[in-house]
């Protein structure tokens, strides 16, 4: 059986043999709500699941019979969310039943936010691992899925996924301060600024590291309008985010020329994960 492993910004999958459970649970009944990662075929009736709970973190868990029946409706499909009924044995953990309570509808009908669900799945299971509650990063979860199928621009919402789950585990850049020199980044400039191994560059130090030809070690230039959208961002509480990801600003911001720098971003905060 595969073991989902710590990624290094590839989101790699690295197979292993291990089995299913967490040790920490007691034998009997457990009920948890959260979402479906991974689905893997092991037999012809039966599946195994990488769910994403809440209390409980991410644990694979064998679904018998889910193969080739109905037996779960589409509580086994990824992306699914609902209350998983398990069952600890002394060897493994079995689903006995699912009552789904949201299938992202939204997401699924459109291909770019499918495709960053799709994303932010292997990014997890490539990252979590198994048997340790977060629930911080299973609230972030939930509140970016649901934004994402009220149609918000899906470069806007996963460069504030990367960022908030990065501040989730002290691994965040600092979206204000130079990590050169600690001062303000300007926003309200035409300069250039840049993405570092460690953090945000700004235009003065910038400028020096190319009179010194140190600029090879950086990641990439950033604009500083692309610097300031991303603030907004990802810094926005939940309530006002939707209602400004979706106002003519950020959609703006999202569909011009600032549409490769926030990939490049979000590619950025996953790499520090």
């Amino acid at each position: 059986m595969e073991k989902i492993e710590a990624g290094n910004g590839a989101g790699r999958i690295h197979p292993r043999i291990i089995p299913l459970g967490v040790e920490r649970l007691p034998q009997g009944n457990h009920r948890a709500s959260g979402m479906v990662l991974r689905r893997r075929d092991i037999s012809g009736k039966n599946q195994e699941l990488l769910l994403f709970l809440n209390g409980f973190g991410a644990m694979w868990v064998s679904a018998p019979g889910s193969g080739r029946s109905n037996r779960f409706g589409g509580g086994t499909e990824p992306m699914t969310w609902g209350v998983f009924d398990l069952y600890q044995s002394p060897r493994r953990i079995y689903l006995k039943g699912v009552d789904i309570r949201e299938f992202f509808w939204g997401v699924r009908k459109s291909k770019r936010s499918l495709d960053t669900a799709v994303k932010w799945c292997i990014e997890l299971s490539s990252r979590l691992p198994t048997g340790h509650e977060s629930d911080s990063l299973l609230s972030l979860l939930w509140g970016s899925m649901k934004n994402l199928s009220a149609g918000v621009n899906h470069l806007l919402i996963d460069a504030r996924f990367a960022w908030r789950w990065g501040n989730l585990w002290g691994l965040a850049p600092s979206l204000d301060l130079c990590q050169c020199c600690g001062r303000a980044i300007d926003i309200t400039s035409s300069n250039m600024t840049a993405m570092s191994r460690d953090g945000f560059v700004c235009g003065a130090c910038l400028s020096e590291m190319k009179k010194r030809s140190e600029s090879s070690t950086l990641r990439g230039q950033i604009s500083a309008e692309a610097v300031r959208v991303l603030r907004l961002a990802a810094t926005i509480p939940r309530e006002g985010f939707i209602v400004w990801a979706k106002s003519d600003e950020a959609d703006a911001a999202a569909l011009a020329n600032l549409k490769q720098e926030l990939r490049d971003c979000a590619s950025w905060f996953y790499s520090l994960l």
